[in-house]
This record gives C-alpha cells, sequence and structure tokens, in this order.
C-alpha cells in the first residue's frame, strides 16, 4: 500500500515489503530508499528476486506486507526486458505511448533514436533491438520521476545497448530517478550509483556502487561479484 510521502532527497521508500505465493517466500521484509536523481542497480543471481521487487516498486504487483511510498503510478514508466508493442506502425506505438506529444516531437524522438525511416513499419515487425529502443524513448519522452528498467539490454547488440546506455545517462543528467535490473558487469559499474544486492528475496547489501564494486562487506556480495 502507499503511505506517507518520502523526505525531500528520498524519492522513495519501501518498508517490509513481503511477497509469498504457495507457501513460498519470495520477497522477505525488502527495505529500501531510493535517492532522488540516482541510478540505482538491483543485483543478485537468477531467481533472488529483482524483478519482482522492481514491479512491486512499480505497483504491478501487490505485496502481502508492507508499504511503499513515492511519486504516483501516473508520474513513474517502466520498459520490460521483452517490450510489450501493440498492433500498430511504430509512429502510432509512439503517439499510443505518449498521447500528448505532438508530431514534430514524436518525429524528434524517433530520429535520435534513428528509427524515423521505421515511422511507419510495424512495430511488430522491427527488430529486438528497435522494438527495445522504441519502448525506452515511450517511456522517457514522457519525463517520468522514476523510470524502471528490467534488464533493458538483455540480447541486445553493441549499438542498442550503447543508445539505451547514451539515454540513460541523459536522463539521469537531466535529474530523471532511475532503478534498473542488469546482470552486466561492466554496464552496472558504467552506470549505477547505488547497489542493492538480493539474495534469496533478501536484500543483503546496500552501498554506494563504487564501494560495492571495489570492497563488498557481505560474504554474499563477493561470492556474487566473483560469478558475475
Amino acid at each position: 500500500m502507499m503511505s506517507e510521502r518520502p523526505a525531500p532527497d528520498i524519492i522513495m521508500t519501501a518498508r517490509g515489503l513481503t511477497l509469498r505465493r504457495d507457501g513460498v517466500t519470495l520477497l522477505d521484509s525488502v527495505s529500501a530508499q531510493i535517492r532522488r536523481g540516482s541510478i540505482t542497480l538491483l543485483l543478485g543471481h537468477n531467481g533472488a528476486g529483482k524483478t519482482l521487487l522492481l514491479n512491486c516498486l512499480h505497483g504491478l504487483i501487490a505485496c502481502d506486507a508492507g508499504t511503499i511510498s513515492g511519486p504516483p503510478l501516473a508520474r513513474q514508466k517502466m520498459v520490460f526486458q521483452k517490450p510489450i508493442i501493440t498492433r500498430r506502425t511504430t509512429s502510432a506505438h509512439l503517439r499510443f505511448l505518449c498521447p500528448r506529444l505532438d508530431d514534430a516531437a514524436r518525429h524528434d524522438w524517433l530520429r535520435r533514436a534513428e528509427m524515423d525511416r521505421r515511422a511507419d513499419a510495424p512495430a511488430r515487425m522491427l527488430s529486438g533491438g528497435e522494438q527495445q529502443k522504441l519502448a525506452l524513448i515511450g517511456a522517457l519522452a514522457t519525463r517520468p520521476d522514476i523510470l524502471f528498467l528490467d534488464e533493458p539490454t538483455a540480447h541486445l547488440d553493441f549499438a542498442a545497448t550503447k543508445f539505451v546506455e547514451t539515454m540513460v545517462c541523459q536522463a539521469h543528467q537531466q535529474g530523471m530517478t532511475i532503478i534498473m535490473t542488469s546482470h552486466n558487469r561492466a554496464q552496472a559499474e558504467r552506470l549505477g550509483e547505488d547497489v542493492l544486492l538480493l539474495d534469496s528475496g533478501r536484500i543483503v547489501e546496500t552501498a554506494p556502487a563504487d564501494r560495492f564494486f571495489s570492497a563488498p562487506s557481505h560474504p554474499l556480495a563477493k561470492q556474487y561479484l566473483d560469478h558475475l
């Protein structure tokens, strides 16, 4: 459930988030604070609970216990690992995602993604990288307070990955708060400012990214980095 707004320098606070399914605890009393304007990385092995936590923070999954305080859902956007694409042209899909964008602004976003020549192509016929770029500019164009990214460059080629990272950095420079998951250590080190490490549905370490990657304090964090 949503509660009172967090302190000015904290844009989102989670307290005691617990999620159970079929008698199994998937998130176990997770508490965290997200700094306004930061890039926060949710890290952990497969099955650690990263995507579940991302979905809970964004309000897509209701927890069994705990509270979340932060911006209203209308001021949040999420880009999934596999984007949801409608049966529209590329330009029409972007219009669907951002109905308040005028034609000139919509064309400019497509140009920035090097997709202006694909504006009239069926969005579902785009490559995986192009679909992810379309989903990302659709989220960024609404200028949300918080952007959630779930493995945004998984299975993308170098060019698409570079575009995603460049757009994330630009949004960050403009003050957007970004929370993302990644299995790419180099990417996490390039982009991350804060790290939350999850293991079996629990946060086992919270640290600034530079300290986490250079001198993790929890034994599980050291094991994780050895295999990342």
